[in-house]
């Protein structure tokens, strides 16, 4: 089964990967791959279309406001945020890019849809459905409290396993996303649509990292159709950029790495060490060690700072690896 792929993105992310993003063709069975974005992302886009860097043509830009206005939301984050006492508040834009995977729903025309993160490269082959014909809910462990507050203001239900749906992309079922927004819609919460429900139910006190589309997603299929998927272990490498720059990235990396891992996520904020870069293409450990072998000797070793409870404590709190 085909499906399309989305990815919301801006320019500035978006000029960082556009050359990985072919990959996603080649590893995955997505019948077009769609860029969501402000109208300033159109011409790149059309561009790479244009001199084939896609291929066959399967791909598209789609502007932001047909599925979302930000201005529409923004009076409402504005208003939260006036009552926010936390010091690094997430942004408007991190809630608004969730609310546009999740409204793409509303005009998609197959029965699935794909959310792939725009800093995220595949590493081989994927499926992403069983033997048995049924979709893959993909899981890894991460954990942050403050979703799951959001979460039972939602939809009247906590964290329901052990692993979390957070996994740097999501097969999104339509009719079951439409039915999630609809729920949310008919809450008693302040609002006028299941955008500025959410960000009511985060409100002052939960605004640094309030919500998350796939946990919210994939709790609600655990409520409401827990049979409808499969889980799965999702093994990515989620600092990737420590440790080479994405643009660098070469053929014998990917193939090193997709012996473990599926994929590799590219951070932005994250810079590339060069002493870690030295390890990362040393030559004895790829032959001796897996490249999971290697990350967790990497870990333990403190060069990257404390490693504690399988995540690096930044500033005294746990980073996801």
């Amino acid at each position: 089964m085909t499906f399309p792929c989305i990815i919301p993105c801006v320019p500035e992310d978006y000029l960082r990967m556009h050359d990985r993003y072919i990959r996603l063709f080649e590893y995955l069975s997505i019948s077009e791959l769609i860029f969501i974005g402000p109208e300033s992302l159109k011409e790149y886009v059309q561009k790479d279309i244009f001199d084939g860097l896609f291929g066959d043509g399967r791909t598209s830009f789609l502007d932001e406001k047909e599925l979302v206005v930000l201005g529409d939301i923004k009076p409402v984050y504005d208003e939260i945020f006036s009552k926010c006492t936390q010091a690094k508040p997430s942004s408007v834009n991190w809630y608004y890019q969730q609310f546009l995977k999740m409204a793409y729903a509303r005009i998609c025309k197959g029965e699935y849809y794909l959310c792939w993160d725009s800093d995220t490269v595949p590493l081989r082959d994927i499926s992403m459905f069983d033997a048995g014909g049924k979709p893959y809910l993909d899981v890894k462990k991460e954990f942050n409290d403050s979703y799951f507050l959001t979460i039972q203001k939602l939809i009247d239900c906590g964290k329901l396993i052990e692993k979390s749906f957070i996994s740097e992309h999501m097969l999104f079922n339509k009719e079951y996303m439409l039915e999630l927004i609809d729920f949310i819609e008919s809450r008693d919460i302040e609002g006028k649509n299941f955008c500025e429900k959410i960000l009511n139910a985060v409100g002052a006190d939960n605004l640094n990292t309030g919500f998350s589309e796939f946990e919210t997603y994939g709790t609600w299929i655990g409520l409401k159709h827990s049979s409808a998927y499969t889980l799965r272990n999702w093994f990515s490498f989620r600092n990737a950029n420590f440790f080479v720059d994405v643009k660098d990235l070469n053929d014998e990396d990917t193939m090193w790495l997709a012996k473990d891992y599926d994929a590799a996520s590219f951070e932005k904020y994250q810079t590339t060490v060069e002493e870690l870069t030295e390890l990362f293409r040393t030559p004895r450990y790829r032959e001796k060690l897996t490249p999971r072998q290697f990350y967790t000797s990497v870990l333990e070793s403190g060069i990257m700072g404390d490693y504690v409870d399988g995540a690096i404590s930044v500033d005294g709190k746990l980073a996801p690896v």
